[in-house]
């Protein structure tokens, strides 16, 4: 597939094997391949490549998505109330209590404190007001085995490993079981509009698609149409990534339009990522850290893929981070043409990272967000102190491509039949690729052309996804 510009050639060119016209009839099925050819060429749109232009999407009915999230399966509590005695807590294999947050920790099961100490819960949990109260028994046989008074103050946190019974005649216990949350968002509606002279030029997209047979098809669009197409692309890309949501949980908003029709806007990305943290200054262990701990709640995921979009500032922060790190570390470079290429005065300094590989050996890929460098929200956010770039461009956004279930984490969310929409309005002029009818809707000297769709992006697990803002003064 490809797309180049061309001189407009009516006798090849017509509305048969226009664009204009396929996509009128199979928007859907057109608007993803659209998605990849722009975005590949312009890169202007990493996040709706993603979804759309790798066909991770789906169409629904209704103007609002429902969807399920299990997140990590916790096994620890923290105590609730410290005892009154902390010291010998145990001691001579005496039964004794401790009070946690809720009923989670089951009869039979052996808990172990932070600093390691089993002990069996040997009867089912009483309330305690808004807590339960626990009665253990140490495993260890040493008479003198005692529980630390550290391990028992409030918040140190305990956790169930397995439950051992009696030789004979025991009885069946429990399991826990945590439903997945459920979470329900609804779709933006959004649109695009321009405005074309009765003075059209002769310039178009010759447009390069697949066939059913196997070969491919030439198809064309007006070059000024396919620049404005450009900007609605880099448009829904600012709603997936930046979209804040209008309504509150009851899904009720006070937005509303000139017609008092509610105006409806779902969560970009940020906003479903609710890991966030800050830096300064980047280092390797910065990102050995966070990291490591997204790949740590990662346990149930297939194919696992995490990548790091950032800008012209934070990929400048990877790359020196990382040579820090090389430096630091006192590593010597042998591989000749890594980083220094040429011989003699005729030297060249090459190679930056943009990429990290995690110690468990899962791989990190740098990707640019033009959005990041140049746009609306770069351009209004502060700047970096020592660069003057936008402090946007310095951010840092981990995420989460894996699968889960067999489903994306990460898709785009359409209306059914909303999934793009395109029209024209002829005044005296028809754009080219639409029915050139004599019928007029407007008296306006020109035409304009009208772009709709209704999505949303979907991050499934929330919780696997790192928002790192720059904050540096």
């Amino acid at each position: 597939m490809r797309i180049s510009k061309t001189q407009y050639n009516d006798a090849q060119m017509t509305d048969s094997n226009s664009l204009a016209k396929a996509m009128l009839q199979n928007p859907a099925k057109l608007s993803p391949v659209m998605t990849y050819l722009g975005g590949r060429q312009d890169k202007k749109f990493p996040l709706t490549m993603l979804t759309e232009g790798m066909e991770n999407t789906e169409s629904i009915e209704s103007d609002e998505y429902e969807y399920k999230v299990q997140t990590k399966t916790s096994m620890t509590r923290p105590v609730a109330e410290t005892p009154n005695t902390t010291t010998g807590l145990g001691q001579g294999g005496q039964v004794f209590t401790l009070t946690f947050t809720d009923r989670w920790f089951i009869k039979d099961y052996v808990l172990i404190s932070p600093s390691g100490v089993q002990a069996r819960i040997m009867s089912q949990p009483t309330p305690n007001g808004k807590n339960y109260d626990y009665q253990l028994q140490l495993v260890n046989p040493n008479q003198n085995a005692v529980v630390p008074s550290q391990d028992v103050q409030s918040g140190s946190t305990w956790g169930m490993m397995f439950a051992p019974v009696g030789k004979d005649f025991s009885r069946g216990n429990a399991s826990n079981w945590t439903s997945p949350s459920k979470v329900k968002h609804k779709l933006t509606k959004i649109r695009k509009s321009y405005e074309m002279s009765g003075d059209s030029k002769n310039y178009v997209m010759d447009v390069e698609l697949p066939s059913k047979d196997g070969g491919t098809s030439n198809l064309w669009m007006d070059y000024e149409e396919w620049q404005y197409f450009l900007q609605w692309k880099e448009e829904q890309e600012l709603l997936y990534w930046y979209g804040e949501k209008s309504y509150d949980q009851d899904g009720t908003t006070n937005l509303t339009d000139e017609n008092g029709q509610p105006v409806i806007i779902g969560p970009g990305l940020f906003q479903q990522i609710i890991n966030k943290d800050t830096y300064s200054e980047l280092t390797a262990d910065k990102l050995h850290n966070v990291i490591g701990d997204l790949f740590y709640g990662m346990t149930d995921a297939q194919n696992v893929q995490v990548t790091l979009f950032t800008g012209t500032g934070g990929k400048r922060e990877f790359d020196r981070a990382m040579k820090d790190e090389l430096a630091n570390n006192n590593f010597t470079v042998l591989d000749q043409g890594k980083f220094v290429q040429g011989e003699g005065e005729d030297l060249t300094l090459t190679g930056y990272f943009t990429s990290y590989r995690h110690v468990d050996g899962h791989l990190i890929n740098v990707v640019n967000n033009p959005l990041f460098d140049h746009s609306a929200v770069a351009d209004a956010r502060r700047k970096h102190p020592d660069t003057g770039y936008s402090l946007e461009s310095y951010r840092m956004v981990f995420v989460d491509q894996s699968t889960y279930e067999g489903e994306p984490n990460v898709k785009m969310v359409s209306k059914e039949g909303e999934e793009m929409k395109r029209w024209a309005v002829p005044g005296s002029v028809v754009p080219r690729g639409f029915d050139q009818s004599t019928s007029r809707a407007s008296d306006v000297d020109g035409a304009s052309v009208h772009f709709m769709k209704r999505s949303g992006v979907c991050l499934r697990r929330f919780d696997t996804s790192l928002d790192l803002q720059c904050v540096k003064q």
